[in-house]
């Protein structure tokens, strides 16, 4: 800006004549100090316009400068004179001067010039420094909600060059992309001029949201709140966002950290009972330490045991949130408080202990499991295999999950959730037709119908 000294002229001229008609229509716009200045004397204008253009002049470029202007304006103004046609007529003239032509301006942001004049709905605007405030969609979600009025237009400023991937995301999202050279503050400089006449351009935008963590954009921020628009700053600490309604003057804070999705009670289980069940399977060990438990989980889930737990059993240690699932699992810990261990209750039901099995036990007839009928048939013949076994009408629905792995070296949900059939092995049984149902106390058992019927048949 040092060698456009014509155009520094031009603006320090037109913003002094301004400034005498304001003192004429409304001296009260100046602050009190301001109007015992001999406006009127041609030696002070020279003196004004000399001092306003050596301002200028330290700019390093035209948005720069407009936003050295509005700085410099609001430190003699009053902000009734930002709301005033006065000040938008001025606006408009210098960004005639800073760039010549509005065809010219429109030819590199049209979506900014596209809706002059256009009626239009009360609607908001994004203003977002693409290079220092990460902001995905649901961020972007967050800020859409706190709103009151629509986001219609959405505008990132960056060195585009330099941020990899992220025009691709921004672009897809509907943000118009506006490219800064690289440099310390460009972003900032570029939101601020051209969010500078977001009341010219659109009379019917109610909110402005400003996004960027630097504190360079404070008169950005002021100048559209003298013009009535409700701004929200949004900046970045650490890893919250921090959300500034100048309306209400309370700021919200919202985490960065996405919060881990806490899978339901049953669902939980059903993972805790095949993470069991496989590590069973691979150590030939019934108990499964809780510190083991927790760490598979971890490496299947992304979760930890901690964080699942807190939020089905608040407040209750990992090791007594497990007593309210004594249904599903059995919680041993040693007598010197070292370990905690787990089992499954299928697997340890209290006074049952599954027999020994002879090596002269004939070997079942494997099924191929592609239907829910396959299932049933294999199912069926597990529950009168164990039936036979016991010696009983019944048997625990948890040795026919147990047999059913043994017998096909894969878990009983996990072939549920293969063949489509939902996670809840009770519902299944339930479903066919072959088998009845029972419940003493918590427990649940499983029985065959036509053993039954031929238990109690009448003898003539």
């Amino acid at each position: 800006m040092k060698d456009d000294a014509i155009l520094i002229n031009s603006i320090s001229e037109y913003v002094y004549q301004t400034i005498i008609v304001t003192l004429d229509s409304h001296p009260q716009w100046l602050s009190e100090k301001y109007r015992k200045y001999p406006w009127q004397s041609i030696a002070f204008k020279g003196k004004f316009t000399a001092k306003l253009g050596a301002k200028l002049s330290e700019t390093q470029n035209r948005d720069a400068m407009v936003t050295k202007l509005l700085t410099l304006l609001q430190s003699f103004l009053s902000p009734t004179f930002f709301v005033s046609d006065q000040f938008t007529e001025l606006m408009g003239n210098i960004r005639k001067y800073t760039h010549p032509g509005l065809e010219i301006e429109a030819k590199h942001y049209p979506f900014w010039y596209s809706r002059i004049h256009q009626p239009d709905a009360a609607f908001a605007i994004l203003l977002l420094d693409a290079e220092n405030l990460p902001l995905d969609s649901n961020l972007e979600k967050i800020l859409g909600e706190i709103c009151t009025c629509p986001i219609k237009i959405k505008l990132a400023f960056g060195n585009w060059r330099r941020l990899g991937k992220k025009d691709v995301d921004f672009h897809s999202r509907g943000y118009e992309l506006i490219h800064v050279p690289a440099g310390k503050n460009n972003a900032d400089l570029k939101m601020s001029s051209l969010g500078s006449s977001i009341w010219i351009n659109y009379p019917t935008a109610k909110e402005v949201l400003i996004c960027s963590s630097d504190g360079d954009l404070h008169h950005l921020s002021t100048a559209l709140q003298n013009h009535g628009l409700n701004v929200y700053r949004i900046s970045r600490q650490g890893s919250e966002l921090l959300v500034f309604n100048s309306q209400t003057g309370k700021t919200e804070i919202y985490s960065l950290v996405s919060k881990p999705i806490i899978p339901s009670l049953d669902d939980f289980i059903a993972q805790l009972k095949q993470i069991i069940q496989e590590e069973q399977t691979k150590t030939k060990t019934i108990w499964i330490k809780l510190a083991k438990l927790d760490q598979l989980f971890q490496e299947k889930y992304k979760l930890t045991l901690t964080q699942v737990l807190a939020h089905h059993f608040p407040e209750q240690k990992n090791a007594d949130a497990f007593l309210n699932l004594k249904q599903d699992f059995v919680v041993h810990q040693l007598s010197d408080n070292s370990h905690v261990y787990i089992t499954l209750f299928d697997i340890l039901l209290p006074q049952e202990t599954p027999p020994k099995k002879t090596p002269t036990s004939p070997k079942k007839q494997v099924i191929n499991l592609n239907s829910k009928s396959d299932l049933e048939t294999a199912l069926v013949n597990i529950v009168r295999s164990l039936t036979a076994e016991y010696k009983k009408e019944y048997v625990p629905i948890g040795y026919v999950a147990t047999e059913f792995q043994k017998e096909y070296a894969v878990a009983i949900t996990k072939t549920m959730r293969r063949l489509e059939l939902g996670s809840k092995f009770l519902k299944l049984l339930q479903s066919y037709h072959q088998l009845k149902i029972t419940k003493s106390g918590t427990n649940y058992f499983v029985g065959i119908i036509d053993s039954y019927m031929r238990n109690n048949e009448i003898v003539d």
